[in-house]
């Protein structure tokens, strides 16, 4: 039940890529955006199937690997296609679907009228699909698959209204900037391998459970953790690599709410969190997590304070909400980085979405210098993005 809930979770988005690809022109543009809805509610509700499956048996049976097929056999090394399901895996797989199926639904009414709907929901989808295929990796080689396809996704969705130089920019941006941080993912990685011989998380040969005895070769874990590290700056857009994130707001609203509130933006988090065997045995790199992620919430923070752009302040309070999870994951208090992590998905797509129907109201404009009154003219709005506000005590 639980495997094949998985894999359901996890294919469903890539079935509505491939159904609207194949659809064409000949698909209607409101379709593809119900069916795009559609496989993320699916992934959703197999999701609340595994999670549910997972939570009948005992807190010390809580692990689930499931394998397709093999993916790189030698001698020396082996690498499947195998997906986990854990309690960790679980909370991103709910808030990659749950989250992305409101946003999605969203979009069909924010996006009506485009042109390139189609297009734009198959990116969407291709984006929910890559993000469940990096959490629920069980093994490093096929995160890094999933991490690189949400980079591409991510590119895609920047640059879609493509005929603006602003927006093929800040795509290009942010796929560079992401490109640096996979380069030191899959260098650590390699040391990974010529070191312990798999890229597996768990199992009796697991890179987890060599973690303590790859703690005795000081400079090899150092060097593991912070490629590790710098893989989740880049994506996590934390200090120094965090200028992407401003400029990516170039593309459609929903696609800030999922990728950079919602998702994108901690699967850095998650990787902290994933690999804590290995960065726990690195003390000074998880430190250094940790005082990174104090400078950056700091530092966005007070940035954002002089923004006048709405979609711009919500951009910076996301890297400044992200320092604190990079806070406590650095810490060592894993718990509280996910509990923000999932609350933090909710409300800054929430503020996120309620920008988007301000900026739909006035036209586009997204100046807030020449915003004011709109309580009265949008009632709803007005107390969603309240709650939005309150919930991350910042103004917007």
């Amino acid at each position: 039940m639980i495997a094949a809930a998985a894999w359901v979770c996890l294919l469903a988005p890539l079935a509505a890529v491939l159904a609207i690809a194949l659809g064409g022109k000949r698909m209607p543009r409101r379709a593809a955006g119900y069916l795009a809805t559609s496989s993320t509610l699916i992934a959703f509700a197999a999701a609340v199937t595994a999670l549910l499956a997972t939570l009948s048996h005992t807190a010390s049976n809580r692990r689930t690997i499931t394998t397709a097929f093999g993916l790189i056999e030698t001698h020396t090394l082996q690498i499947k296609l195998n997906l986990l399901v854990d309690p960790l895996a679980l909370v991103m797989m709910l808030v990659v679907s749950g989250v992305g199926t409101l946003i999605v639904a969203y979009s069909i009414g924010y996006m009506k009228g485009e042109d390139e709907e189609r297009r734009y929901f198959a990116y969407m989808a291709f984006f929910v699909f890559s993000m469940l295929l990096l959490v629920e990796a069980a093994n490093f080689f096929v995160l890094l698959v999933g991490w690189g396809l949400v980079g591409l996704s991510s590119y895609l969705l920047i640059g879609f209204w493509h005929e603006r130089p602003s927006a093929v920019a800040a795509a290009k941006k942010a796929f560079i900037i992401n490109a640096v941080g996979d380069a030191a993912m899959a260098l650590a990685l390699f040391l990974l391998i010529q070191h312990t011989g798999t890229l597996d998380f768990y199992g009796a040969g697991g890179v987890f459970k060599q973690a303590v005895s790859l703690g005795g070769n000081t400079w090899l874990i150092n060097i593991v953790a912070a490629g590790l590290l710098v893989g989740a700056l880049a994506k996590s857009a934390q200090i120094p690599l965090h200028t992407w994130l401003p400029d990516a707001m170039e593309g459609p609203t929903p696609v800030s709410a999922l990728i950079h509130a919602a998702t994108m933006v901690t699967a850095g988090v998650y990787l902290i969190v994933r690999a804590h065997p290995l960065f726990e045995q690195a003390v000074h790199v998880q430190q250094t997590a940790a005082g990174i992620g104090a400078v950056t919430l700091l530092a966005t923070g007070a940035i954002a304070l002089v923004q006048t752009d709405i979609k711009r302040v919500i951009a910076y309070s996301t890297m400044s909400q992200i320092g604190y999870m990079f806070l406590a994951a650095g810490i060592g208090a894993y718990s509280a980085a996910m509990f923000h992590l999932v609350t933090h998905a909710f409300f800054k797509a929430l503020l996120f979405l309620a920008a988007g129907v301000v900026i739909h109201a006035l036209g586009g404009e997204q100046d807030m210098r020449k915003m004011g009154g709109l309580r009265r003219k949008m009632p709803r709005t007005f107390i969603a993005m309240q709650i939005g506000r309150a919930s991350c005590r910042e103004r917007v």
